[in-house]
């Protein structure tokens, strides 16, 4: 009965030290940016109110009057992006098996890690210009994307 209570005591310490639960804090997450190419493509069209196209595409970077008197306004966004194909392997205590179980159990071990992988770092930039009249209507509007 002795080396029972022995046997269930160890039990319970080894068993009973588990890792404090993490601590999760929550960041708000700022909104996607609204300016895109489908969305210069497909939502913007001649005659919009500055009203709508804030509504579409945000805030303009800049804005400036023309000649005319008319609003001009500007989007200039840059993003670059990675991407990476990894091809890793791991072992572990392959080396050290065939020298009894206690030398496995307790550190003698050993560790190898592989590792293959192709990074691509791709950049891409996207310009709009939007000409209102003096009704504050868009009159013209011009785009440019460009990826490199």
């Amino acid at each position: 009965m002795k080396n029972f209570s022995v046997i269930i005591t160890f039990t319970m310490i080894m068993f009973s030290c588990t890792p404090p639960e993490p601590i999760i804090i929550e960041v708000p997450v700022e909104k996607k940016d609204k300016l895109t190419l489908g969305k210069v493509q497909s939502q913007v069209k001649k005659g919009m109110n500055q009203t709508e196209i804030l509504e579409v595409l945000g805030s303009p970077n800049i804005a400036t009057k023309n000649s005319s008197g008319g609003e001009v306004w500007t989007y200039d966004r840059i993003g670059t992006s990675q991407s990476s194909s990894n091809n890793a392997s791991a072992t572990y205590g392959q080396a050290q098996l065939g020298r009894g179980f206690w030398n496995f159990l307790f550190g003698g071990t050993t560790n190898s890690v592989q590792s293959n992988s192709d990074r691509n770092t791709e950049s891409k930039s996207l310009t709009v210009i939007i000409t209102f009249d003096k009704n504050q209507l868009v009159s013209d509007f011009t785009y440019q994307s460009l990826k490199y």
